[in-house]
């Protein structure tokens, strides 16, 4: 490093320009006379005393009493802890202001990139406390533990949360035996790593690629059309193709209603009766609406006669049920939807009868 840039570096830790110079200039000449200190520098003949009296109470030099005053520099050591204790809380503070810019809220159809995957996981646990309707996560099984309590917060509030983990392996207990999975609507197990991916309330979306890549990095969503493109990834390929490992024990609540079709086609192919309560939005209306009634049927691009279980793909295009209630037939789509009357948020299964000859019994999907 050239003697410029020392002398920039000093000022930065508080000295003055002559300071820094006359300092640099005992560093690398040793025990001096003052006067031959301001003649090797730019300082000022007369300034050179006061230059050297402020240094020597700074703890950077020491002087000396001989026929006229010497100078020279003191062991360096406590100059250099300084140095990188005033080094480090200015990282320390750039580091903060990059952190809390990243927390920052997001403003409406809006999307970030940041730099650092902990960011998005940080932002998802904060939204998952506020979630008002359905969180849906795809998480390493330290990640699950560390969303505890703001898991609970949103159970506490009702909230549908269905998770989606891979066992590290780090946790002492498995995830599975922890209270935390008691307070899940429905939690599955990956035996392949994947992503962080938080979709909460179809609005918000939390996305991190794997901390394998060389540069890591996170992407924040606060839009409900870029959300359901998140929504539909995890549907496919983080929670329809993994078994289940836990689930609550109350009736079968569905946030995704091409789920709820392919697990319910069987028993409608067998006759079965099933009664549902479904909690959408009136899409002619925009208002919050909710029904109950059996359903009547089962609408889906690609609909076969002698394929009564749909796949997912199927379900990929337009699906959608016939609700017959006591106000008459409802039509009942998914997440978007426009033709229908009702765009369902929650599907709870409150009955389901398969008749087995002239007697019926409950089942349940």
């Amino acid at each position: 490093m050239d003697t410029a840039k020392i002398e920039s570096g000093l000022v930065d830790a508080g000295l003055s320009e002559y300071e820094a110079e006359a300092y640099l200039t005992l560093l690398d000449r040793g025990t001096m006379p003052a006067v031959d200190v301001a003649k090797r520098s730019s300082i000022p003949a007369t300034r050179i005393y006061d230059i050297l009296d402020d240094l020597e109470a700074a703890g950077y030099v020491e002087t000396l009493e001989q026929d006229t005053l010497h100078a020279r520099a003191c062991d360096p050591t406590d100059v250099v802890d300084d140095l990188h204790e005033r080094s480090q809380r200015i990282a320390d503070v750039a580091t903060e202001i990059e952190d809390r810019w990243e927390r920052a809220p997001l403003g409406e159809h809006e999307m970030n990139v940041t730099k650092r995957a902990e960011t998005v996981v940080d932002h998802a646990e904060d939204r998952i406390r506020e979630a008002s309707s359905v969180v849906d996560l795809a998480v390493t099984d330290e990640q699950l533990l560390a969303f505890e309590v703001a898991i609970e917060r949103a159970v506490e509030n009702d909230v549908v949360v269905r998770a989606s983990i891979y066992e590290t392996g780090n946790l002492e207990t498995p995830i599975t035996e922890r209270s935390v999975t008691d307070r899940i609507t429905e939690v599955r197990e990956r035996t392949i790593p994947g992503p962080f991916l938080a979709v909460i309330d179809r609005t918000v979306a939390c996305f991190a690629p794997t901390t394998r890549l060389p540069d890591p990095y996170g992407v924040l969503i606060n839009d409900e059309i870029v959300s359901f493109v998140f929504q539909w990834y995890f549907q496919t390929c983080l929670w329809s193709v993994w078994e289940t490992v836990s689930r609550s024990e109350r009736a079968p609540t569905y946030v995704c209603l091409e789920a709820l079709i392919c697990d319910i086609a069987p028993f409608l192919s067998a006759g079965a009766r099933i009664t549902v309560r479904v909690d959408g939005i009136d899409t002619s209306m925009g208002a919050e609406r909710r029904i109950t009634g059996e359903i009547s049927n089962v609408l889906y691009s690609g609909q076969s006669p002698i394929d009564p279980e749909p796949t997912m793909t199927q379900l990929s295009g337009q699906a959608a049920l016939v609700v017959r209630t006591d106000d008459g037939p409802f039509s009942v789509g998914g997440w978007g939807a426009q033709m229908e009357d009702l765009e369902a948020r929650r599907v709870v299964v409150e009955n389901l009868y398969l008749p087995p000859g002239d007697r019926a019994t409950h089942a349940s999907p």
